[in-house]
């Protein structure tokens, strides 16, 4: 016969164990409905895709919280020349599932991405690169060679060059591994519930073996308007982009379990614009941006929390255009622009809009509004904007059909042209531009090995984006996160993106 005594202190022993399994548990609000895809290889490039993916793998560098490179699967790297660079890799590195990280797999990653066949997202964000080549009798080096000087080679290994492992795809399958991805990351794959969340678990084998501190990471799917409920209800732990006039509501709320961490980031809300029809005219785009009270929208959609921005580039950002003015906000100016375009209004335009951006969105339109410009929202999930835009793009290889799109986007490598060449390059499957003459300053001021030049060309072409008003100009975010007190995360990176440092060396406070 069972002790009923031995039976209940085992019960309670279990519930015991299961509690401090999970104490370093963190849950994020992050997501309002599925990401479009959890690995490197898939179709999708976008933020809410790459939060996931900067914890399950690493890319050969990295960009620490202020912009510095650090070693990450490459211990170290070396430009031989104007279109080459070696890097020496990491040895005793393993994939979660045990297969070795080495030359072959990095081979394999970049020639996959290289393949047009494939329709990878970050295909774009190595388009300069023409190869990769592995050294015979040294499986711990390789050779990198791009089609042209490149200003910004480095940075794009930052998030996008994350490496994949050969022998797991080739054994398990694509589909598999886009169901269930395997990395080298501090973080392993869990399991993805469809419409719930995501949950990642601690790689115990991680090659920095003093992080990651967490046991668990989850991605909880939540519509932003119950974040602050969610929070004081510990259904969630990390709020990373939390509104300006939430942030008091949820202080009084969460009873002083939680802080508020601020920063400046490269983060905007960009209202990107298709060149056909009315916005062909340089003249309706610049009436567009007098049109556009930028008081507005830091005050009623940031509440504060934000700087006017005068074109693509951000403070902080390498290649900004430091001498720039805002477009001032003046509607008569706007009205006798239109006149002179000789547009006829109402001009009504097909937007698009990431619900992360929704009040900047109505804050524009109620603008334009004034000046006989009718802007349709359409308002969906950032998740669903990134399949309508960017996966529309790299399936059918043509632009969807909006006049107007408009999310809240981070700059994750700190280079301007990270931004200027997804949003505005033809060739980037974010843009609605079709514009010759932009590609091909964008690509002058790409074309470069020498950082100082470089950087002066992008200054150069900072301006021309600012007085050509190829987008909508509207703030410089300064992010404000809610955090519970017990971790310690303290600090957001400058580039806005919820990347691989915040979640690897966040831990629990003891108290």
């Amino acid at each position: 016969m069972k002790n009923p005594f031995t039976q209940c202190v085992v019960f309670y022993f279990l519930i015991s164990l299961s509690a401090l399994a999970y104490a370093d548990e963190i849950k994020i609000a992050y997501f309002t409905q599925d990401p479009p895809g959890i690995d490197p290889l898939s179709h999708s490039f976008d933020p809410d895709s790459y939060s996931v993916i900067a914890q399950i793998f690493d890319s050969l560098v990295y960009m620490d919280l202020d912009g510095n490179f650090k070693p990450a699967l490459a211990t170290s790297w070396k430009q031989v020349s104007q279109t080459q660079w070696h890097f020496t890799l990491r040895q005793g590195v393993k994939f979660h599932n045990g297969e070795a990280f080495n030359a072959e797999a990095v081979k394999f990653t970049f020639d996959y991405i290289l393949n047009p066949k494939n329709n990878t997202g970050n295909r774009w964000i190595f388009n300069t690169l023409k190869s990769v080549k592995t050294i015979k009798g040294s499986p711990f080096e390789v050779i990198f060679e791009t089609h042209f000087p490149d200003g910004m080679f480095l940075n794009r290994f930052h998030l996008f060059g994350s490496i994949c492992p050969p022998g797991y795809i080739k054994s398990k399958g694509f589909q598999h591994f886009q169901n269930h991805p395997v990395g080298t990351g501090p973080f392993q794959f869990s399991q993805w519930q469809k419409g719930q969340q995501i949950t990642l678990v601690k790689n115990e084998r991680y090659w920095q073996s003093d992080i990651p501190h967490l046991s668990r990471i989850k991605y909880v799917f939540m519509p932003p308007s119950q974040w602050i409920e969610g929070f004081k209800n510990e259904q969630i732990d990390f709020i990373p982009n939390l509104s300006g006039n939430h942030t008091t509501k949820l202080m009084r709320s969460s009873m002083g379990k939680a802080r508020i961490v601020k920063r400046p980031v490269l983060a905007s809300y960009w209202a990107l614009l298709k060149n056909q029809g009315a916005l062909a005219d340089i003249s309706v785009r610049k009436a567009l941006n007098l049109a556009v009270n930028k008081t507005d929208i830091i005050k009623f959609a940031d509440f504060g929390n934000a700087i006017p921005m005068a074109s693509l580039g951000k403070k902080g950002e390498f290649g900004a255009n430091p001498d720039l003015s805002p477009y001032e906000y003046d509607p008569q100016l706007a009205t006798e622009l239109l006149k002179k375009a000789n547009v006829k209004l109402p001009l009504r335009l097909k937007v698009l809009v990431a619900d992360v951006a929704e009040p900047t969105a109505k804050i524009i339109q109620s603008n334009l509004r004034q000046i006989g410009v009718h802007l349709n929202l359409e308002v969906v999930s950032r998740s669903e904007w990134a399949r309508k835009i960017v996966v529309h793009k790299m399936v059918t290889g043509t632009s969807a059909d909006y006049d107007m799109v408009i999310n809240f986007v981070d700059n994750p490598i700190y280079n301007i042209a990270f931004h200027a060449g997804l949003f505005l390059n033809s060739t980037s499957p974010w843009s609605l531009l079709d514009s010759p003459e932009f590609d091909a300053k964008f690509e002058h001021a790409l074309k470069v090995a020498d950082p100082n030049l470089h950087q002066a060309r992008l200054i150069a072409l900072d301006k021309y984006i600012h007085d050509n008003a190829l987008m909508i100009f509207t703030s410089q975010k300064i992010i404000t996160a809610a955090v519970r007190k017990k971790f310690d995360i303290d600090k957001f990176g400058g580039n806005g993106h919820l990347g691989y440092e915040i979640l690897s060396q966040a831990k629990v406070i003891q108290q």
